[in-house]
């Protein structure tokens, strides 16, 4: 769903088709986007069973920034340059995402300014089981120009 600006009003709410962070995409995201070749530390927890043991994970997790990327990138297929352009992400990774999670993220819009072209959200990413494993706010502007 693409929120157009007349179907931005408070209360209104969006949710993302689920997204499963396995480990391939986990293991792509890491390799190419958090740790290229030419500075990747050795072996952690983000990409060995025994080492995300050992932390007291049960399965390696996925970096925090790929799953921040996944709200990024709703918010953009939803509002499109009303996020792109001039608009505010501000979120707390507040549990670990592991390898296999299935994530949905969430939008609700809170409040308007039209004053300021802007509408104000509260988002969440959350997990199979209902954790909600991301938290925060968002900011679009109300129209594109």
């Amino acid at each position: 769903m693409n929120a157009a600006a007349g179907e931005i009003r408070i209360g209104a709410e969006l949710v993302s088709a689920p997204y499963i962070l396995d480990a391939d995409a986990a293991k792509a995201y890491h390799d190419g986007i958090e740790q290229p070749p030419r500075r990747r530390p050795p072996r952690g927890i983000h990409d060995d069973k025994d080492a995300a043991r050992k932390a007291g994970f049960v399965a390696p997790i996925a970096g925090g920034e790929q799953t921040i990327a996944i709200i990024a990138q709703f918010l953009a297929d939803n509002f499109r340059l009303r996020f792109v352009r001039g608009g505010r992400i501000e979120v707390s990774l507040t549990r670990p995402v592991l390898f296999g999670d299935t994530l949905t993220s969430h939008a609700k819009i809170v409040s308007i300014n039209p004053n300021a072209n802007r509408a104000e959200l509260q988002i969440h990413v959350a997990n199979q089981r209902g954790e909600q494993v991301l938290i925060g706010t968002a900011a679009v502007r109300m129209s594109d120009a």
